[in-house]
């Protein structure tokens, strides 16, 4: 261990300034984590990265206004309002600040070691940046939306989430995990489908559901043969919920179909331990994670039955159908185009389909 201090501080010392020498920077670190694996074991080298790359993304508190610049420019509201909103600035700066040093470790150890994390690992960091992510929205509040460190600081934060969304490849065939084999070794994917095609393959993300038009007039022939259906509606644009309520009200979810909404994937879990429902319906990103997450929990609390759908606006070729299948997903919809008006047709047309594929019994597990 003390020789590889040795090496560590050795190098931090002789590592030159500048960025052409950033490539041997790298090379010299990825050798001394190594190191640490061999000599140490894992747990070494995560407090080998920590110490190493303390700050490695060019993105640092000169970039954000100072609070008594802040307080400076507020002085014409009065001294009271400039202090408070100084300090609320201060506050939400540090924890920015706080978060990003945490997520610096995890981008970089990432690049230069990858581990496949564990859905709940995944899920923490997200929670996490998400915290940065509300602390730059209440800077942006004073400073607005043009101040660069705010405008950086977005971007900062919008890499760390993109660096976080599942690949789920690694997941399905992790050991502890083996959910394929436990709960869909009973069937096998198919991706027309789970992208719930019309019968001739012709994807949804290509019809039109506007209304006046033809697949607007055939969807709601399709409601009307959708058995009546106890939903969950996950999303946290509450814009949305709103809009599920409408399309219920219009019939789209099934004569006489039940909807509950929700606004967060806590809320869905907690309440699904004592409420089944027919069909779910849940967003694929959420504010406060990845809603393969709450699948996952679904699933091994040994809920088989009950239709889950995912929507997101990605097109059929984005969407990692198979991963997603194998975590516990039913189908997937796609909301490109997706408005109040028309969504309620695009989801009756992809509840009948799956009604096609799977019989009407399929839908209704739970229904009372």
């Amino acid at each position: 261990m003390k020789h590889l201090s040795a090496v560590l501080l050795i190098t931090c010392l002789f590592l030159p300034a500048g960025q052409s020498l950033a490539q041997n920077r790298y090379s010299s670190a990825m050798q001394a984590v190594r190191a640490g694996v061999v000599s140490n074991g894992s747990k070494f080298t995560r407090v080998a990265a920590r110490e190493f790359f303390a700050n490695p993304v060019p993105l640092s508190i000169a970039e954000f206004k100072t609070p008594e610049a802040i307080r400076r420019s507020l002085v014409a509201h009065g001294t009271q309002e400039s202090l408070r909103k100084s300090q609320q600035y201060r506050e939400n700066l540090e924890k920015f600040l706080e978060v990003k040093k945490e997520m610096d470790i995890f981008l970089r150890y990432q690049e230069l070691e990858p581990q496949m994390l564990s859905a709940a690992e995944i899920n923490a960091r997200w929670e996490y940046a998400q915290e940065g992510k509300k602390a730059l929205q209440h800077m942006e509040r004073i400073v607005g939306a043009r101040d660069p460190g705010v405008h950086l600081g977005k971007i900062y934060i919008e890499r760390v989430l993109n660096a976080l969304k599942p690949t789920y490849a690694g997941y399905s065939s992790s050991n502890n995990a083996a959910m394929p084999e436990r709960l869909r070794a009973e069937n096998s994917f198919n991706a027309s489908q789970f992208l719930l095609k019309d019968v001739d393959g012709s994807s949804l993300t290509r019809k039109n559901t506007m209304p006046g038009s033809e697949g607007f007039a055939q969807a709601k022939q399709m409601a009307a043969q959708l058995p009546q259906m106890t939903i969950a509606v996950l999303n946290d644009d509450p814009e949305i919920l709103e809009w599920a309520r409408n399309w219920n009200a219009q019939g789209f979810f099934g004569p006489g179909s039940r909807v509950s909404l929700f606004d967060s994937l806590t809320k869905l879990v907690e309440w699904t331990k004592d409420v089944k429902y027919d069909v779910i319906l849940m967003d694929y990103v959420l504010e406060d994670g990845l809603s393969v997450f709450a699948i996952d929990r679904i699933r091994m609390a040994g809920d088989k039955s009950t239709v889950i759908l995912l929507n997101s606006a990605l097109m059929d070729d984005e969407v990692p159908a198979e991963e997603l299948f194998e975590h516990g997903a039913d189908g997937f919809i796609s909301s490109v185009g997706f408005r109040a008006d028309n969504g309620g047709a695009r989801v009756a047309n992809a509840l009948y389909n799956y009604m096609q594929y799977h019989g009407r019994a399929s839908l209704t597990p739970h229904a009372k």
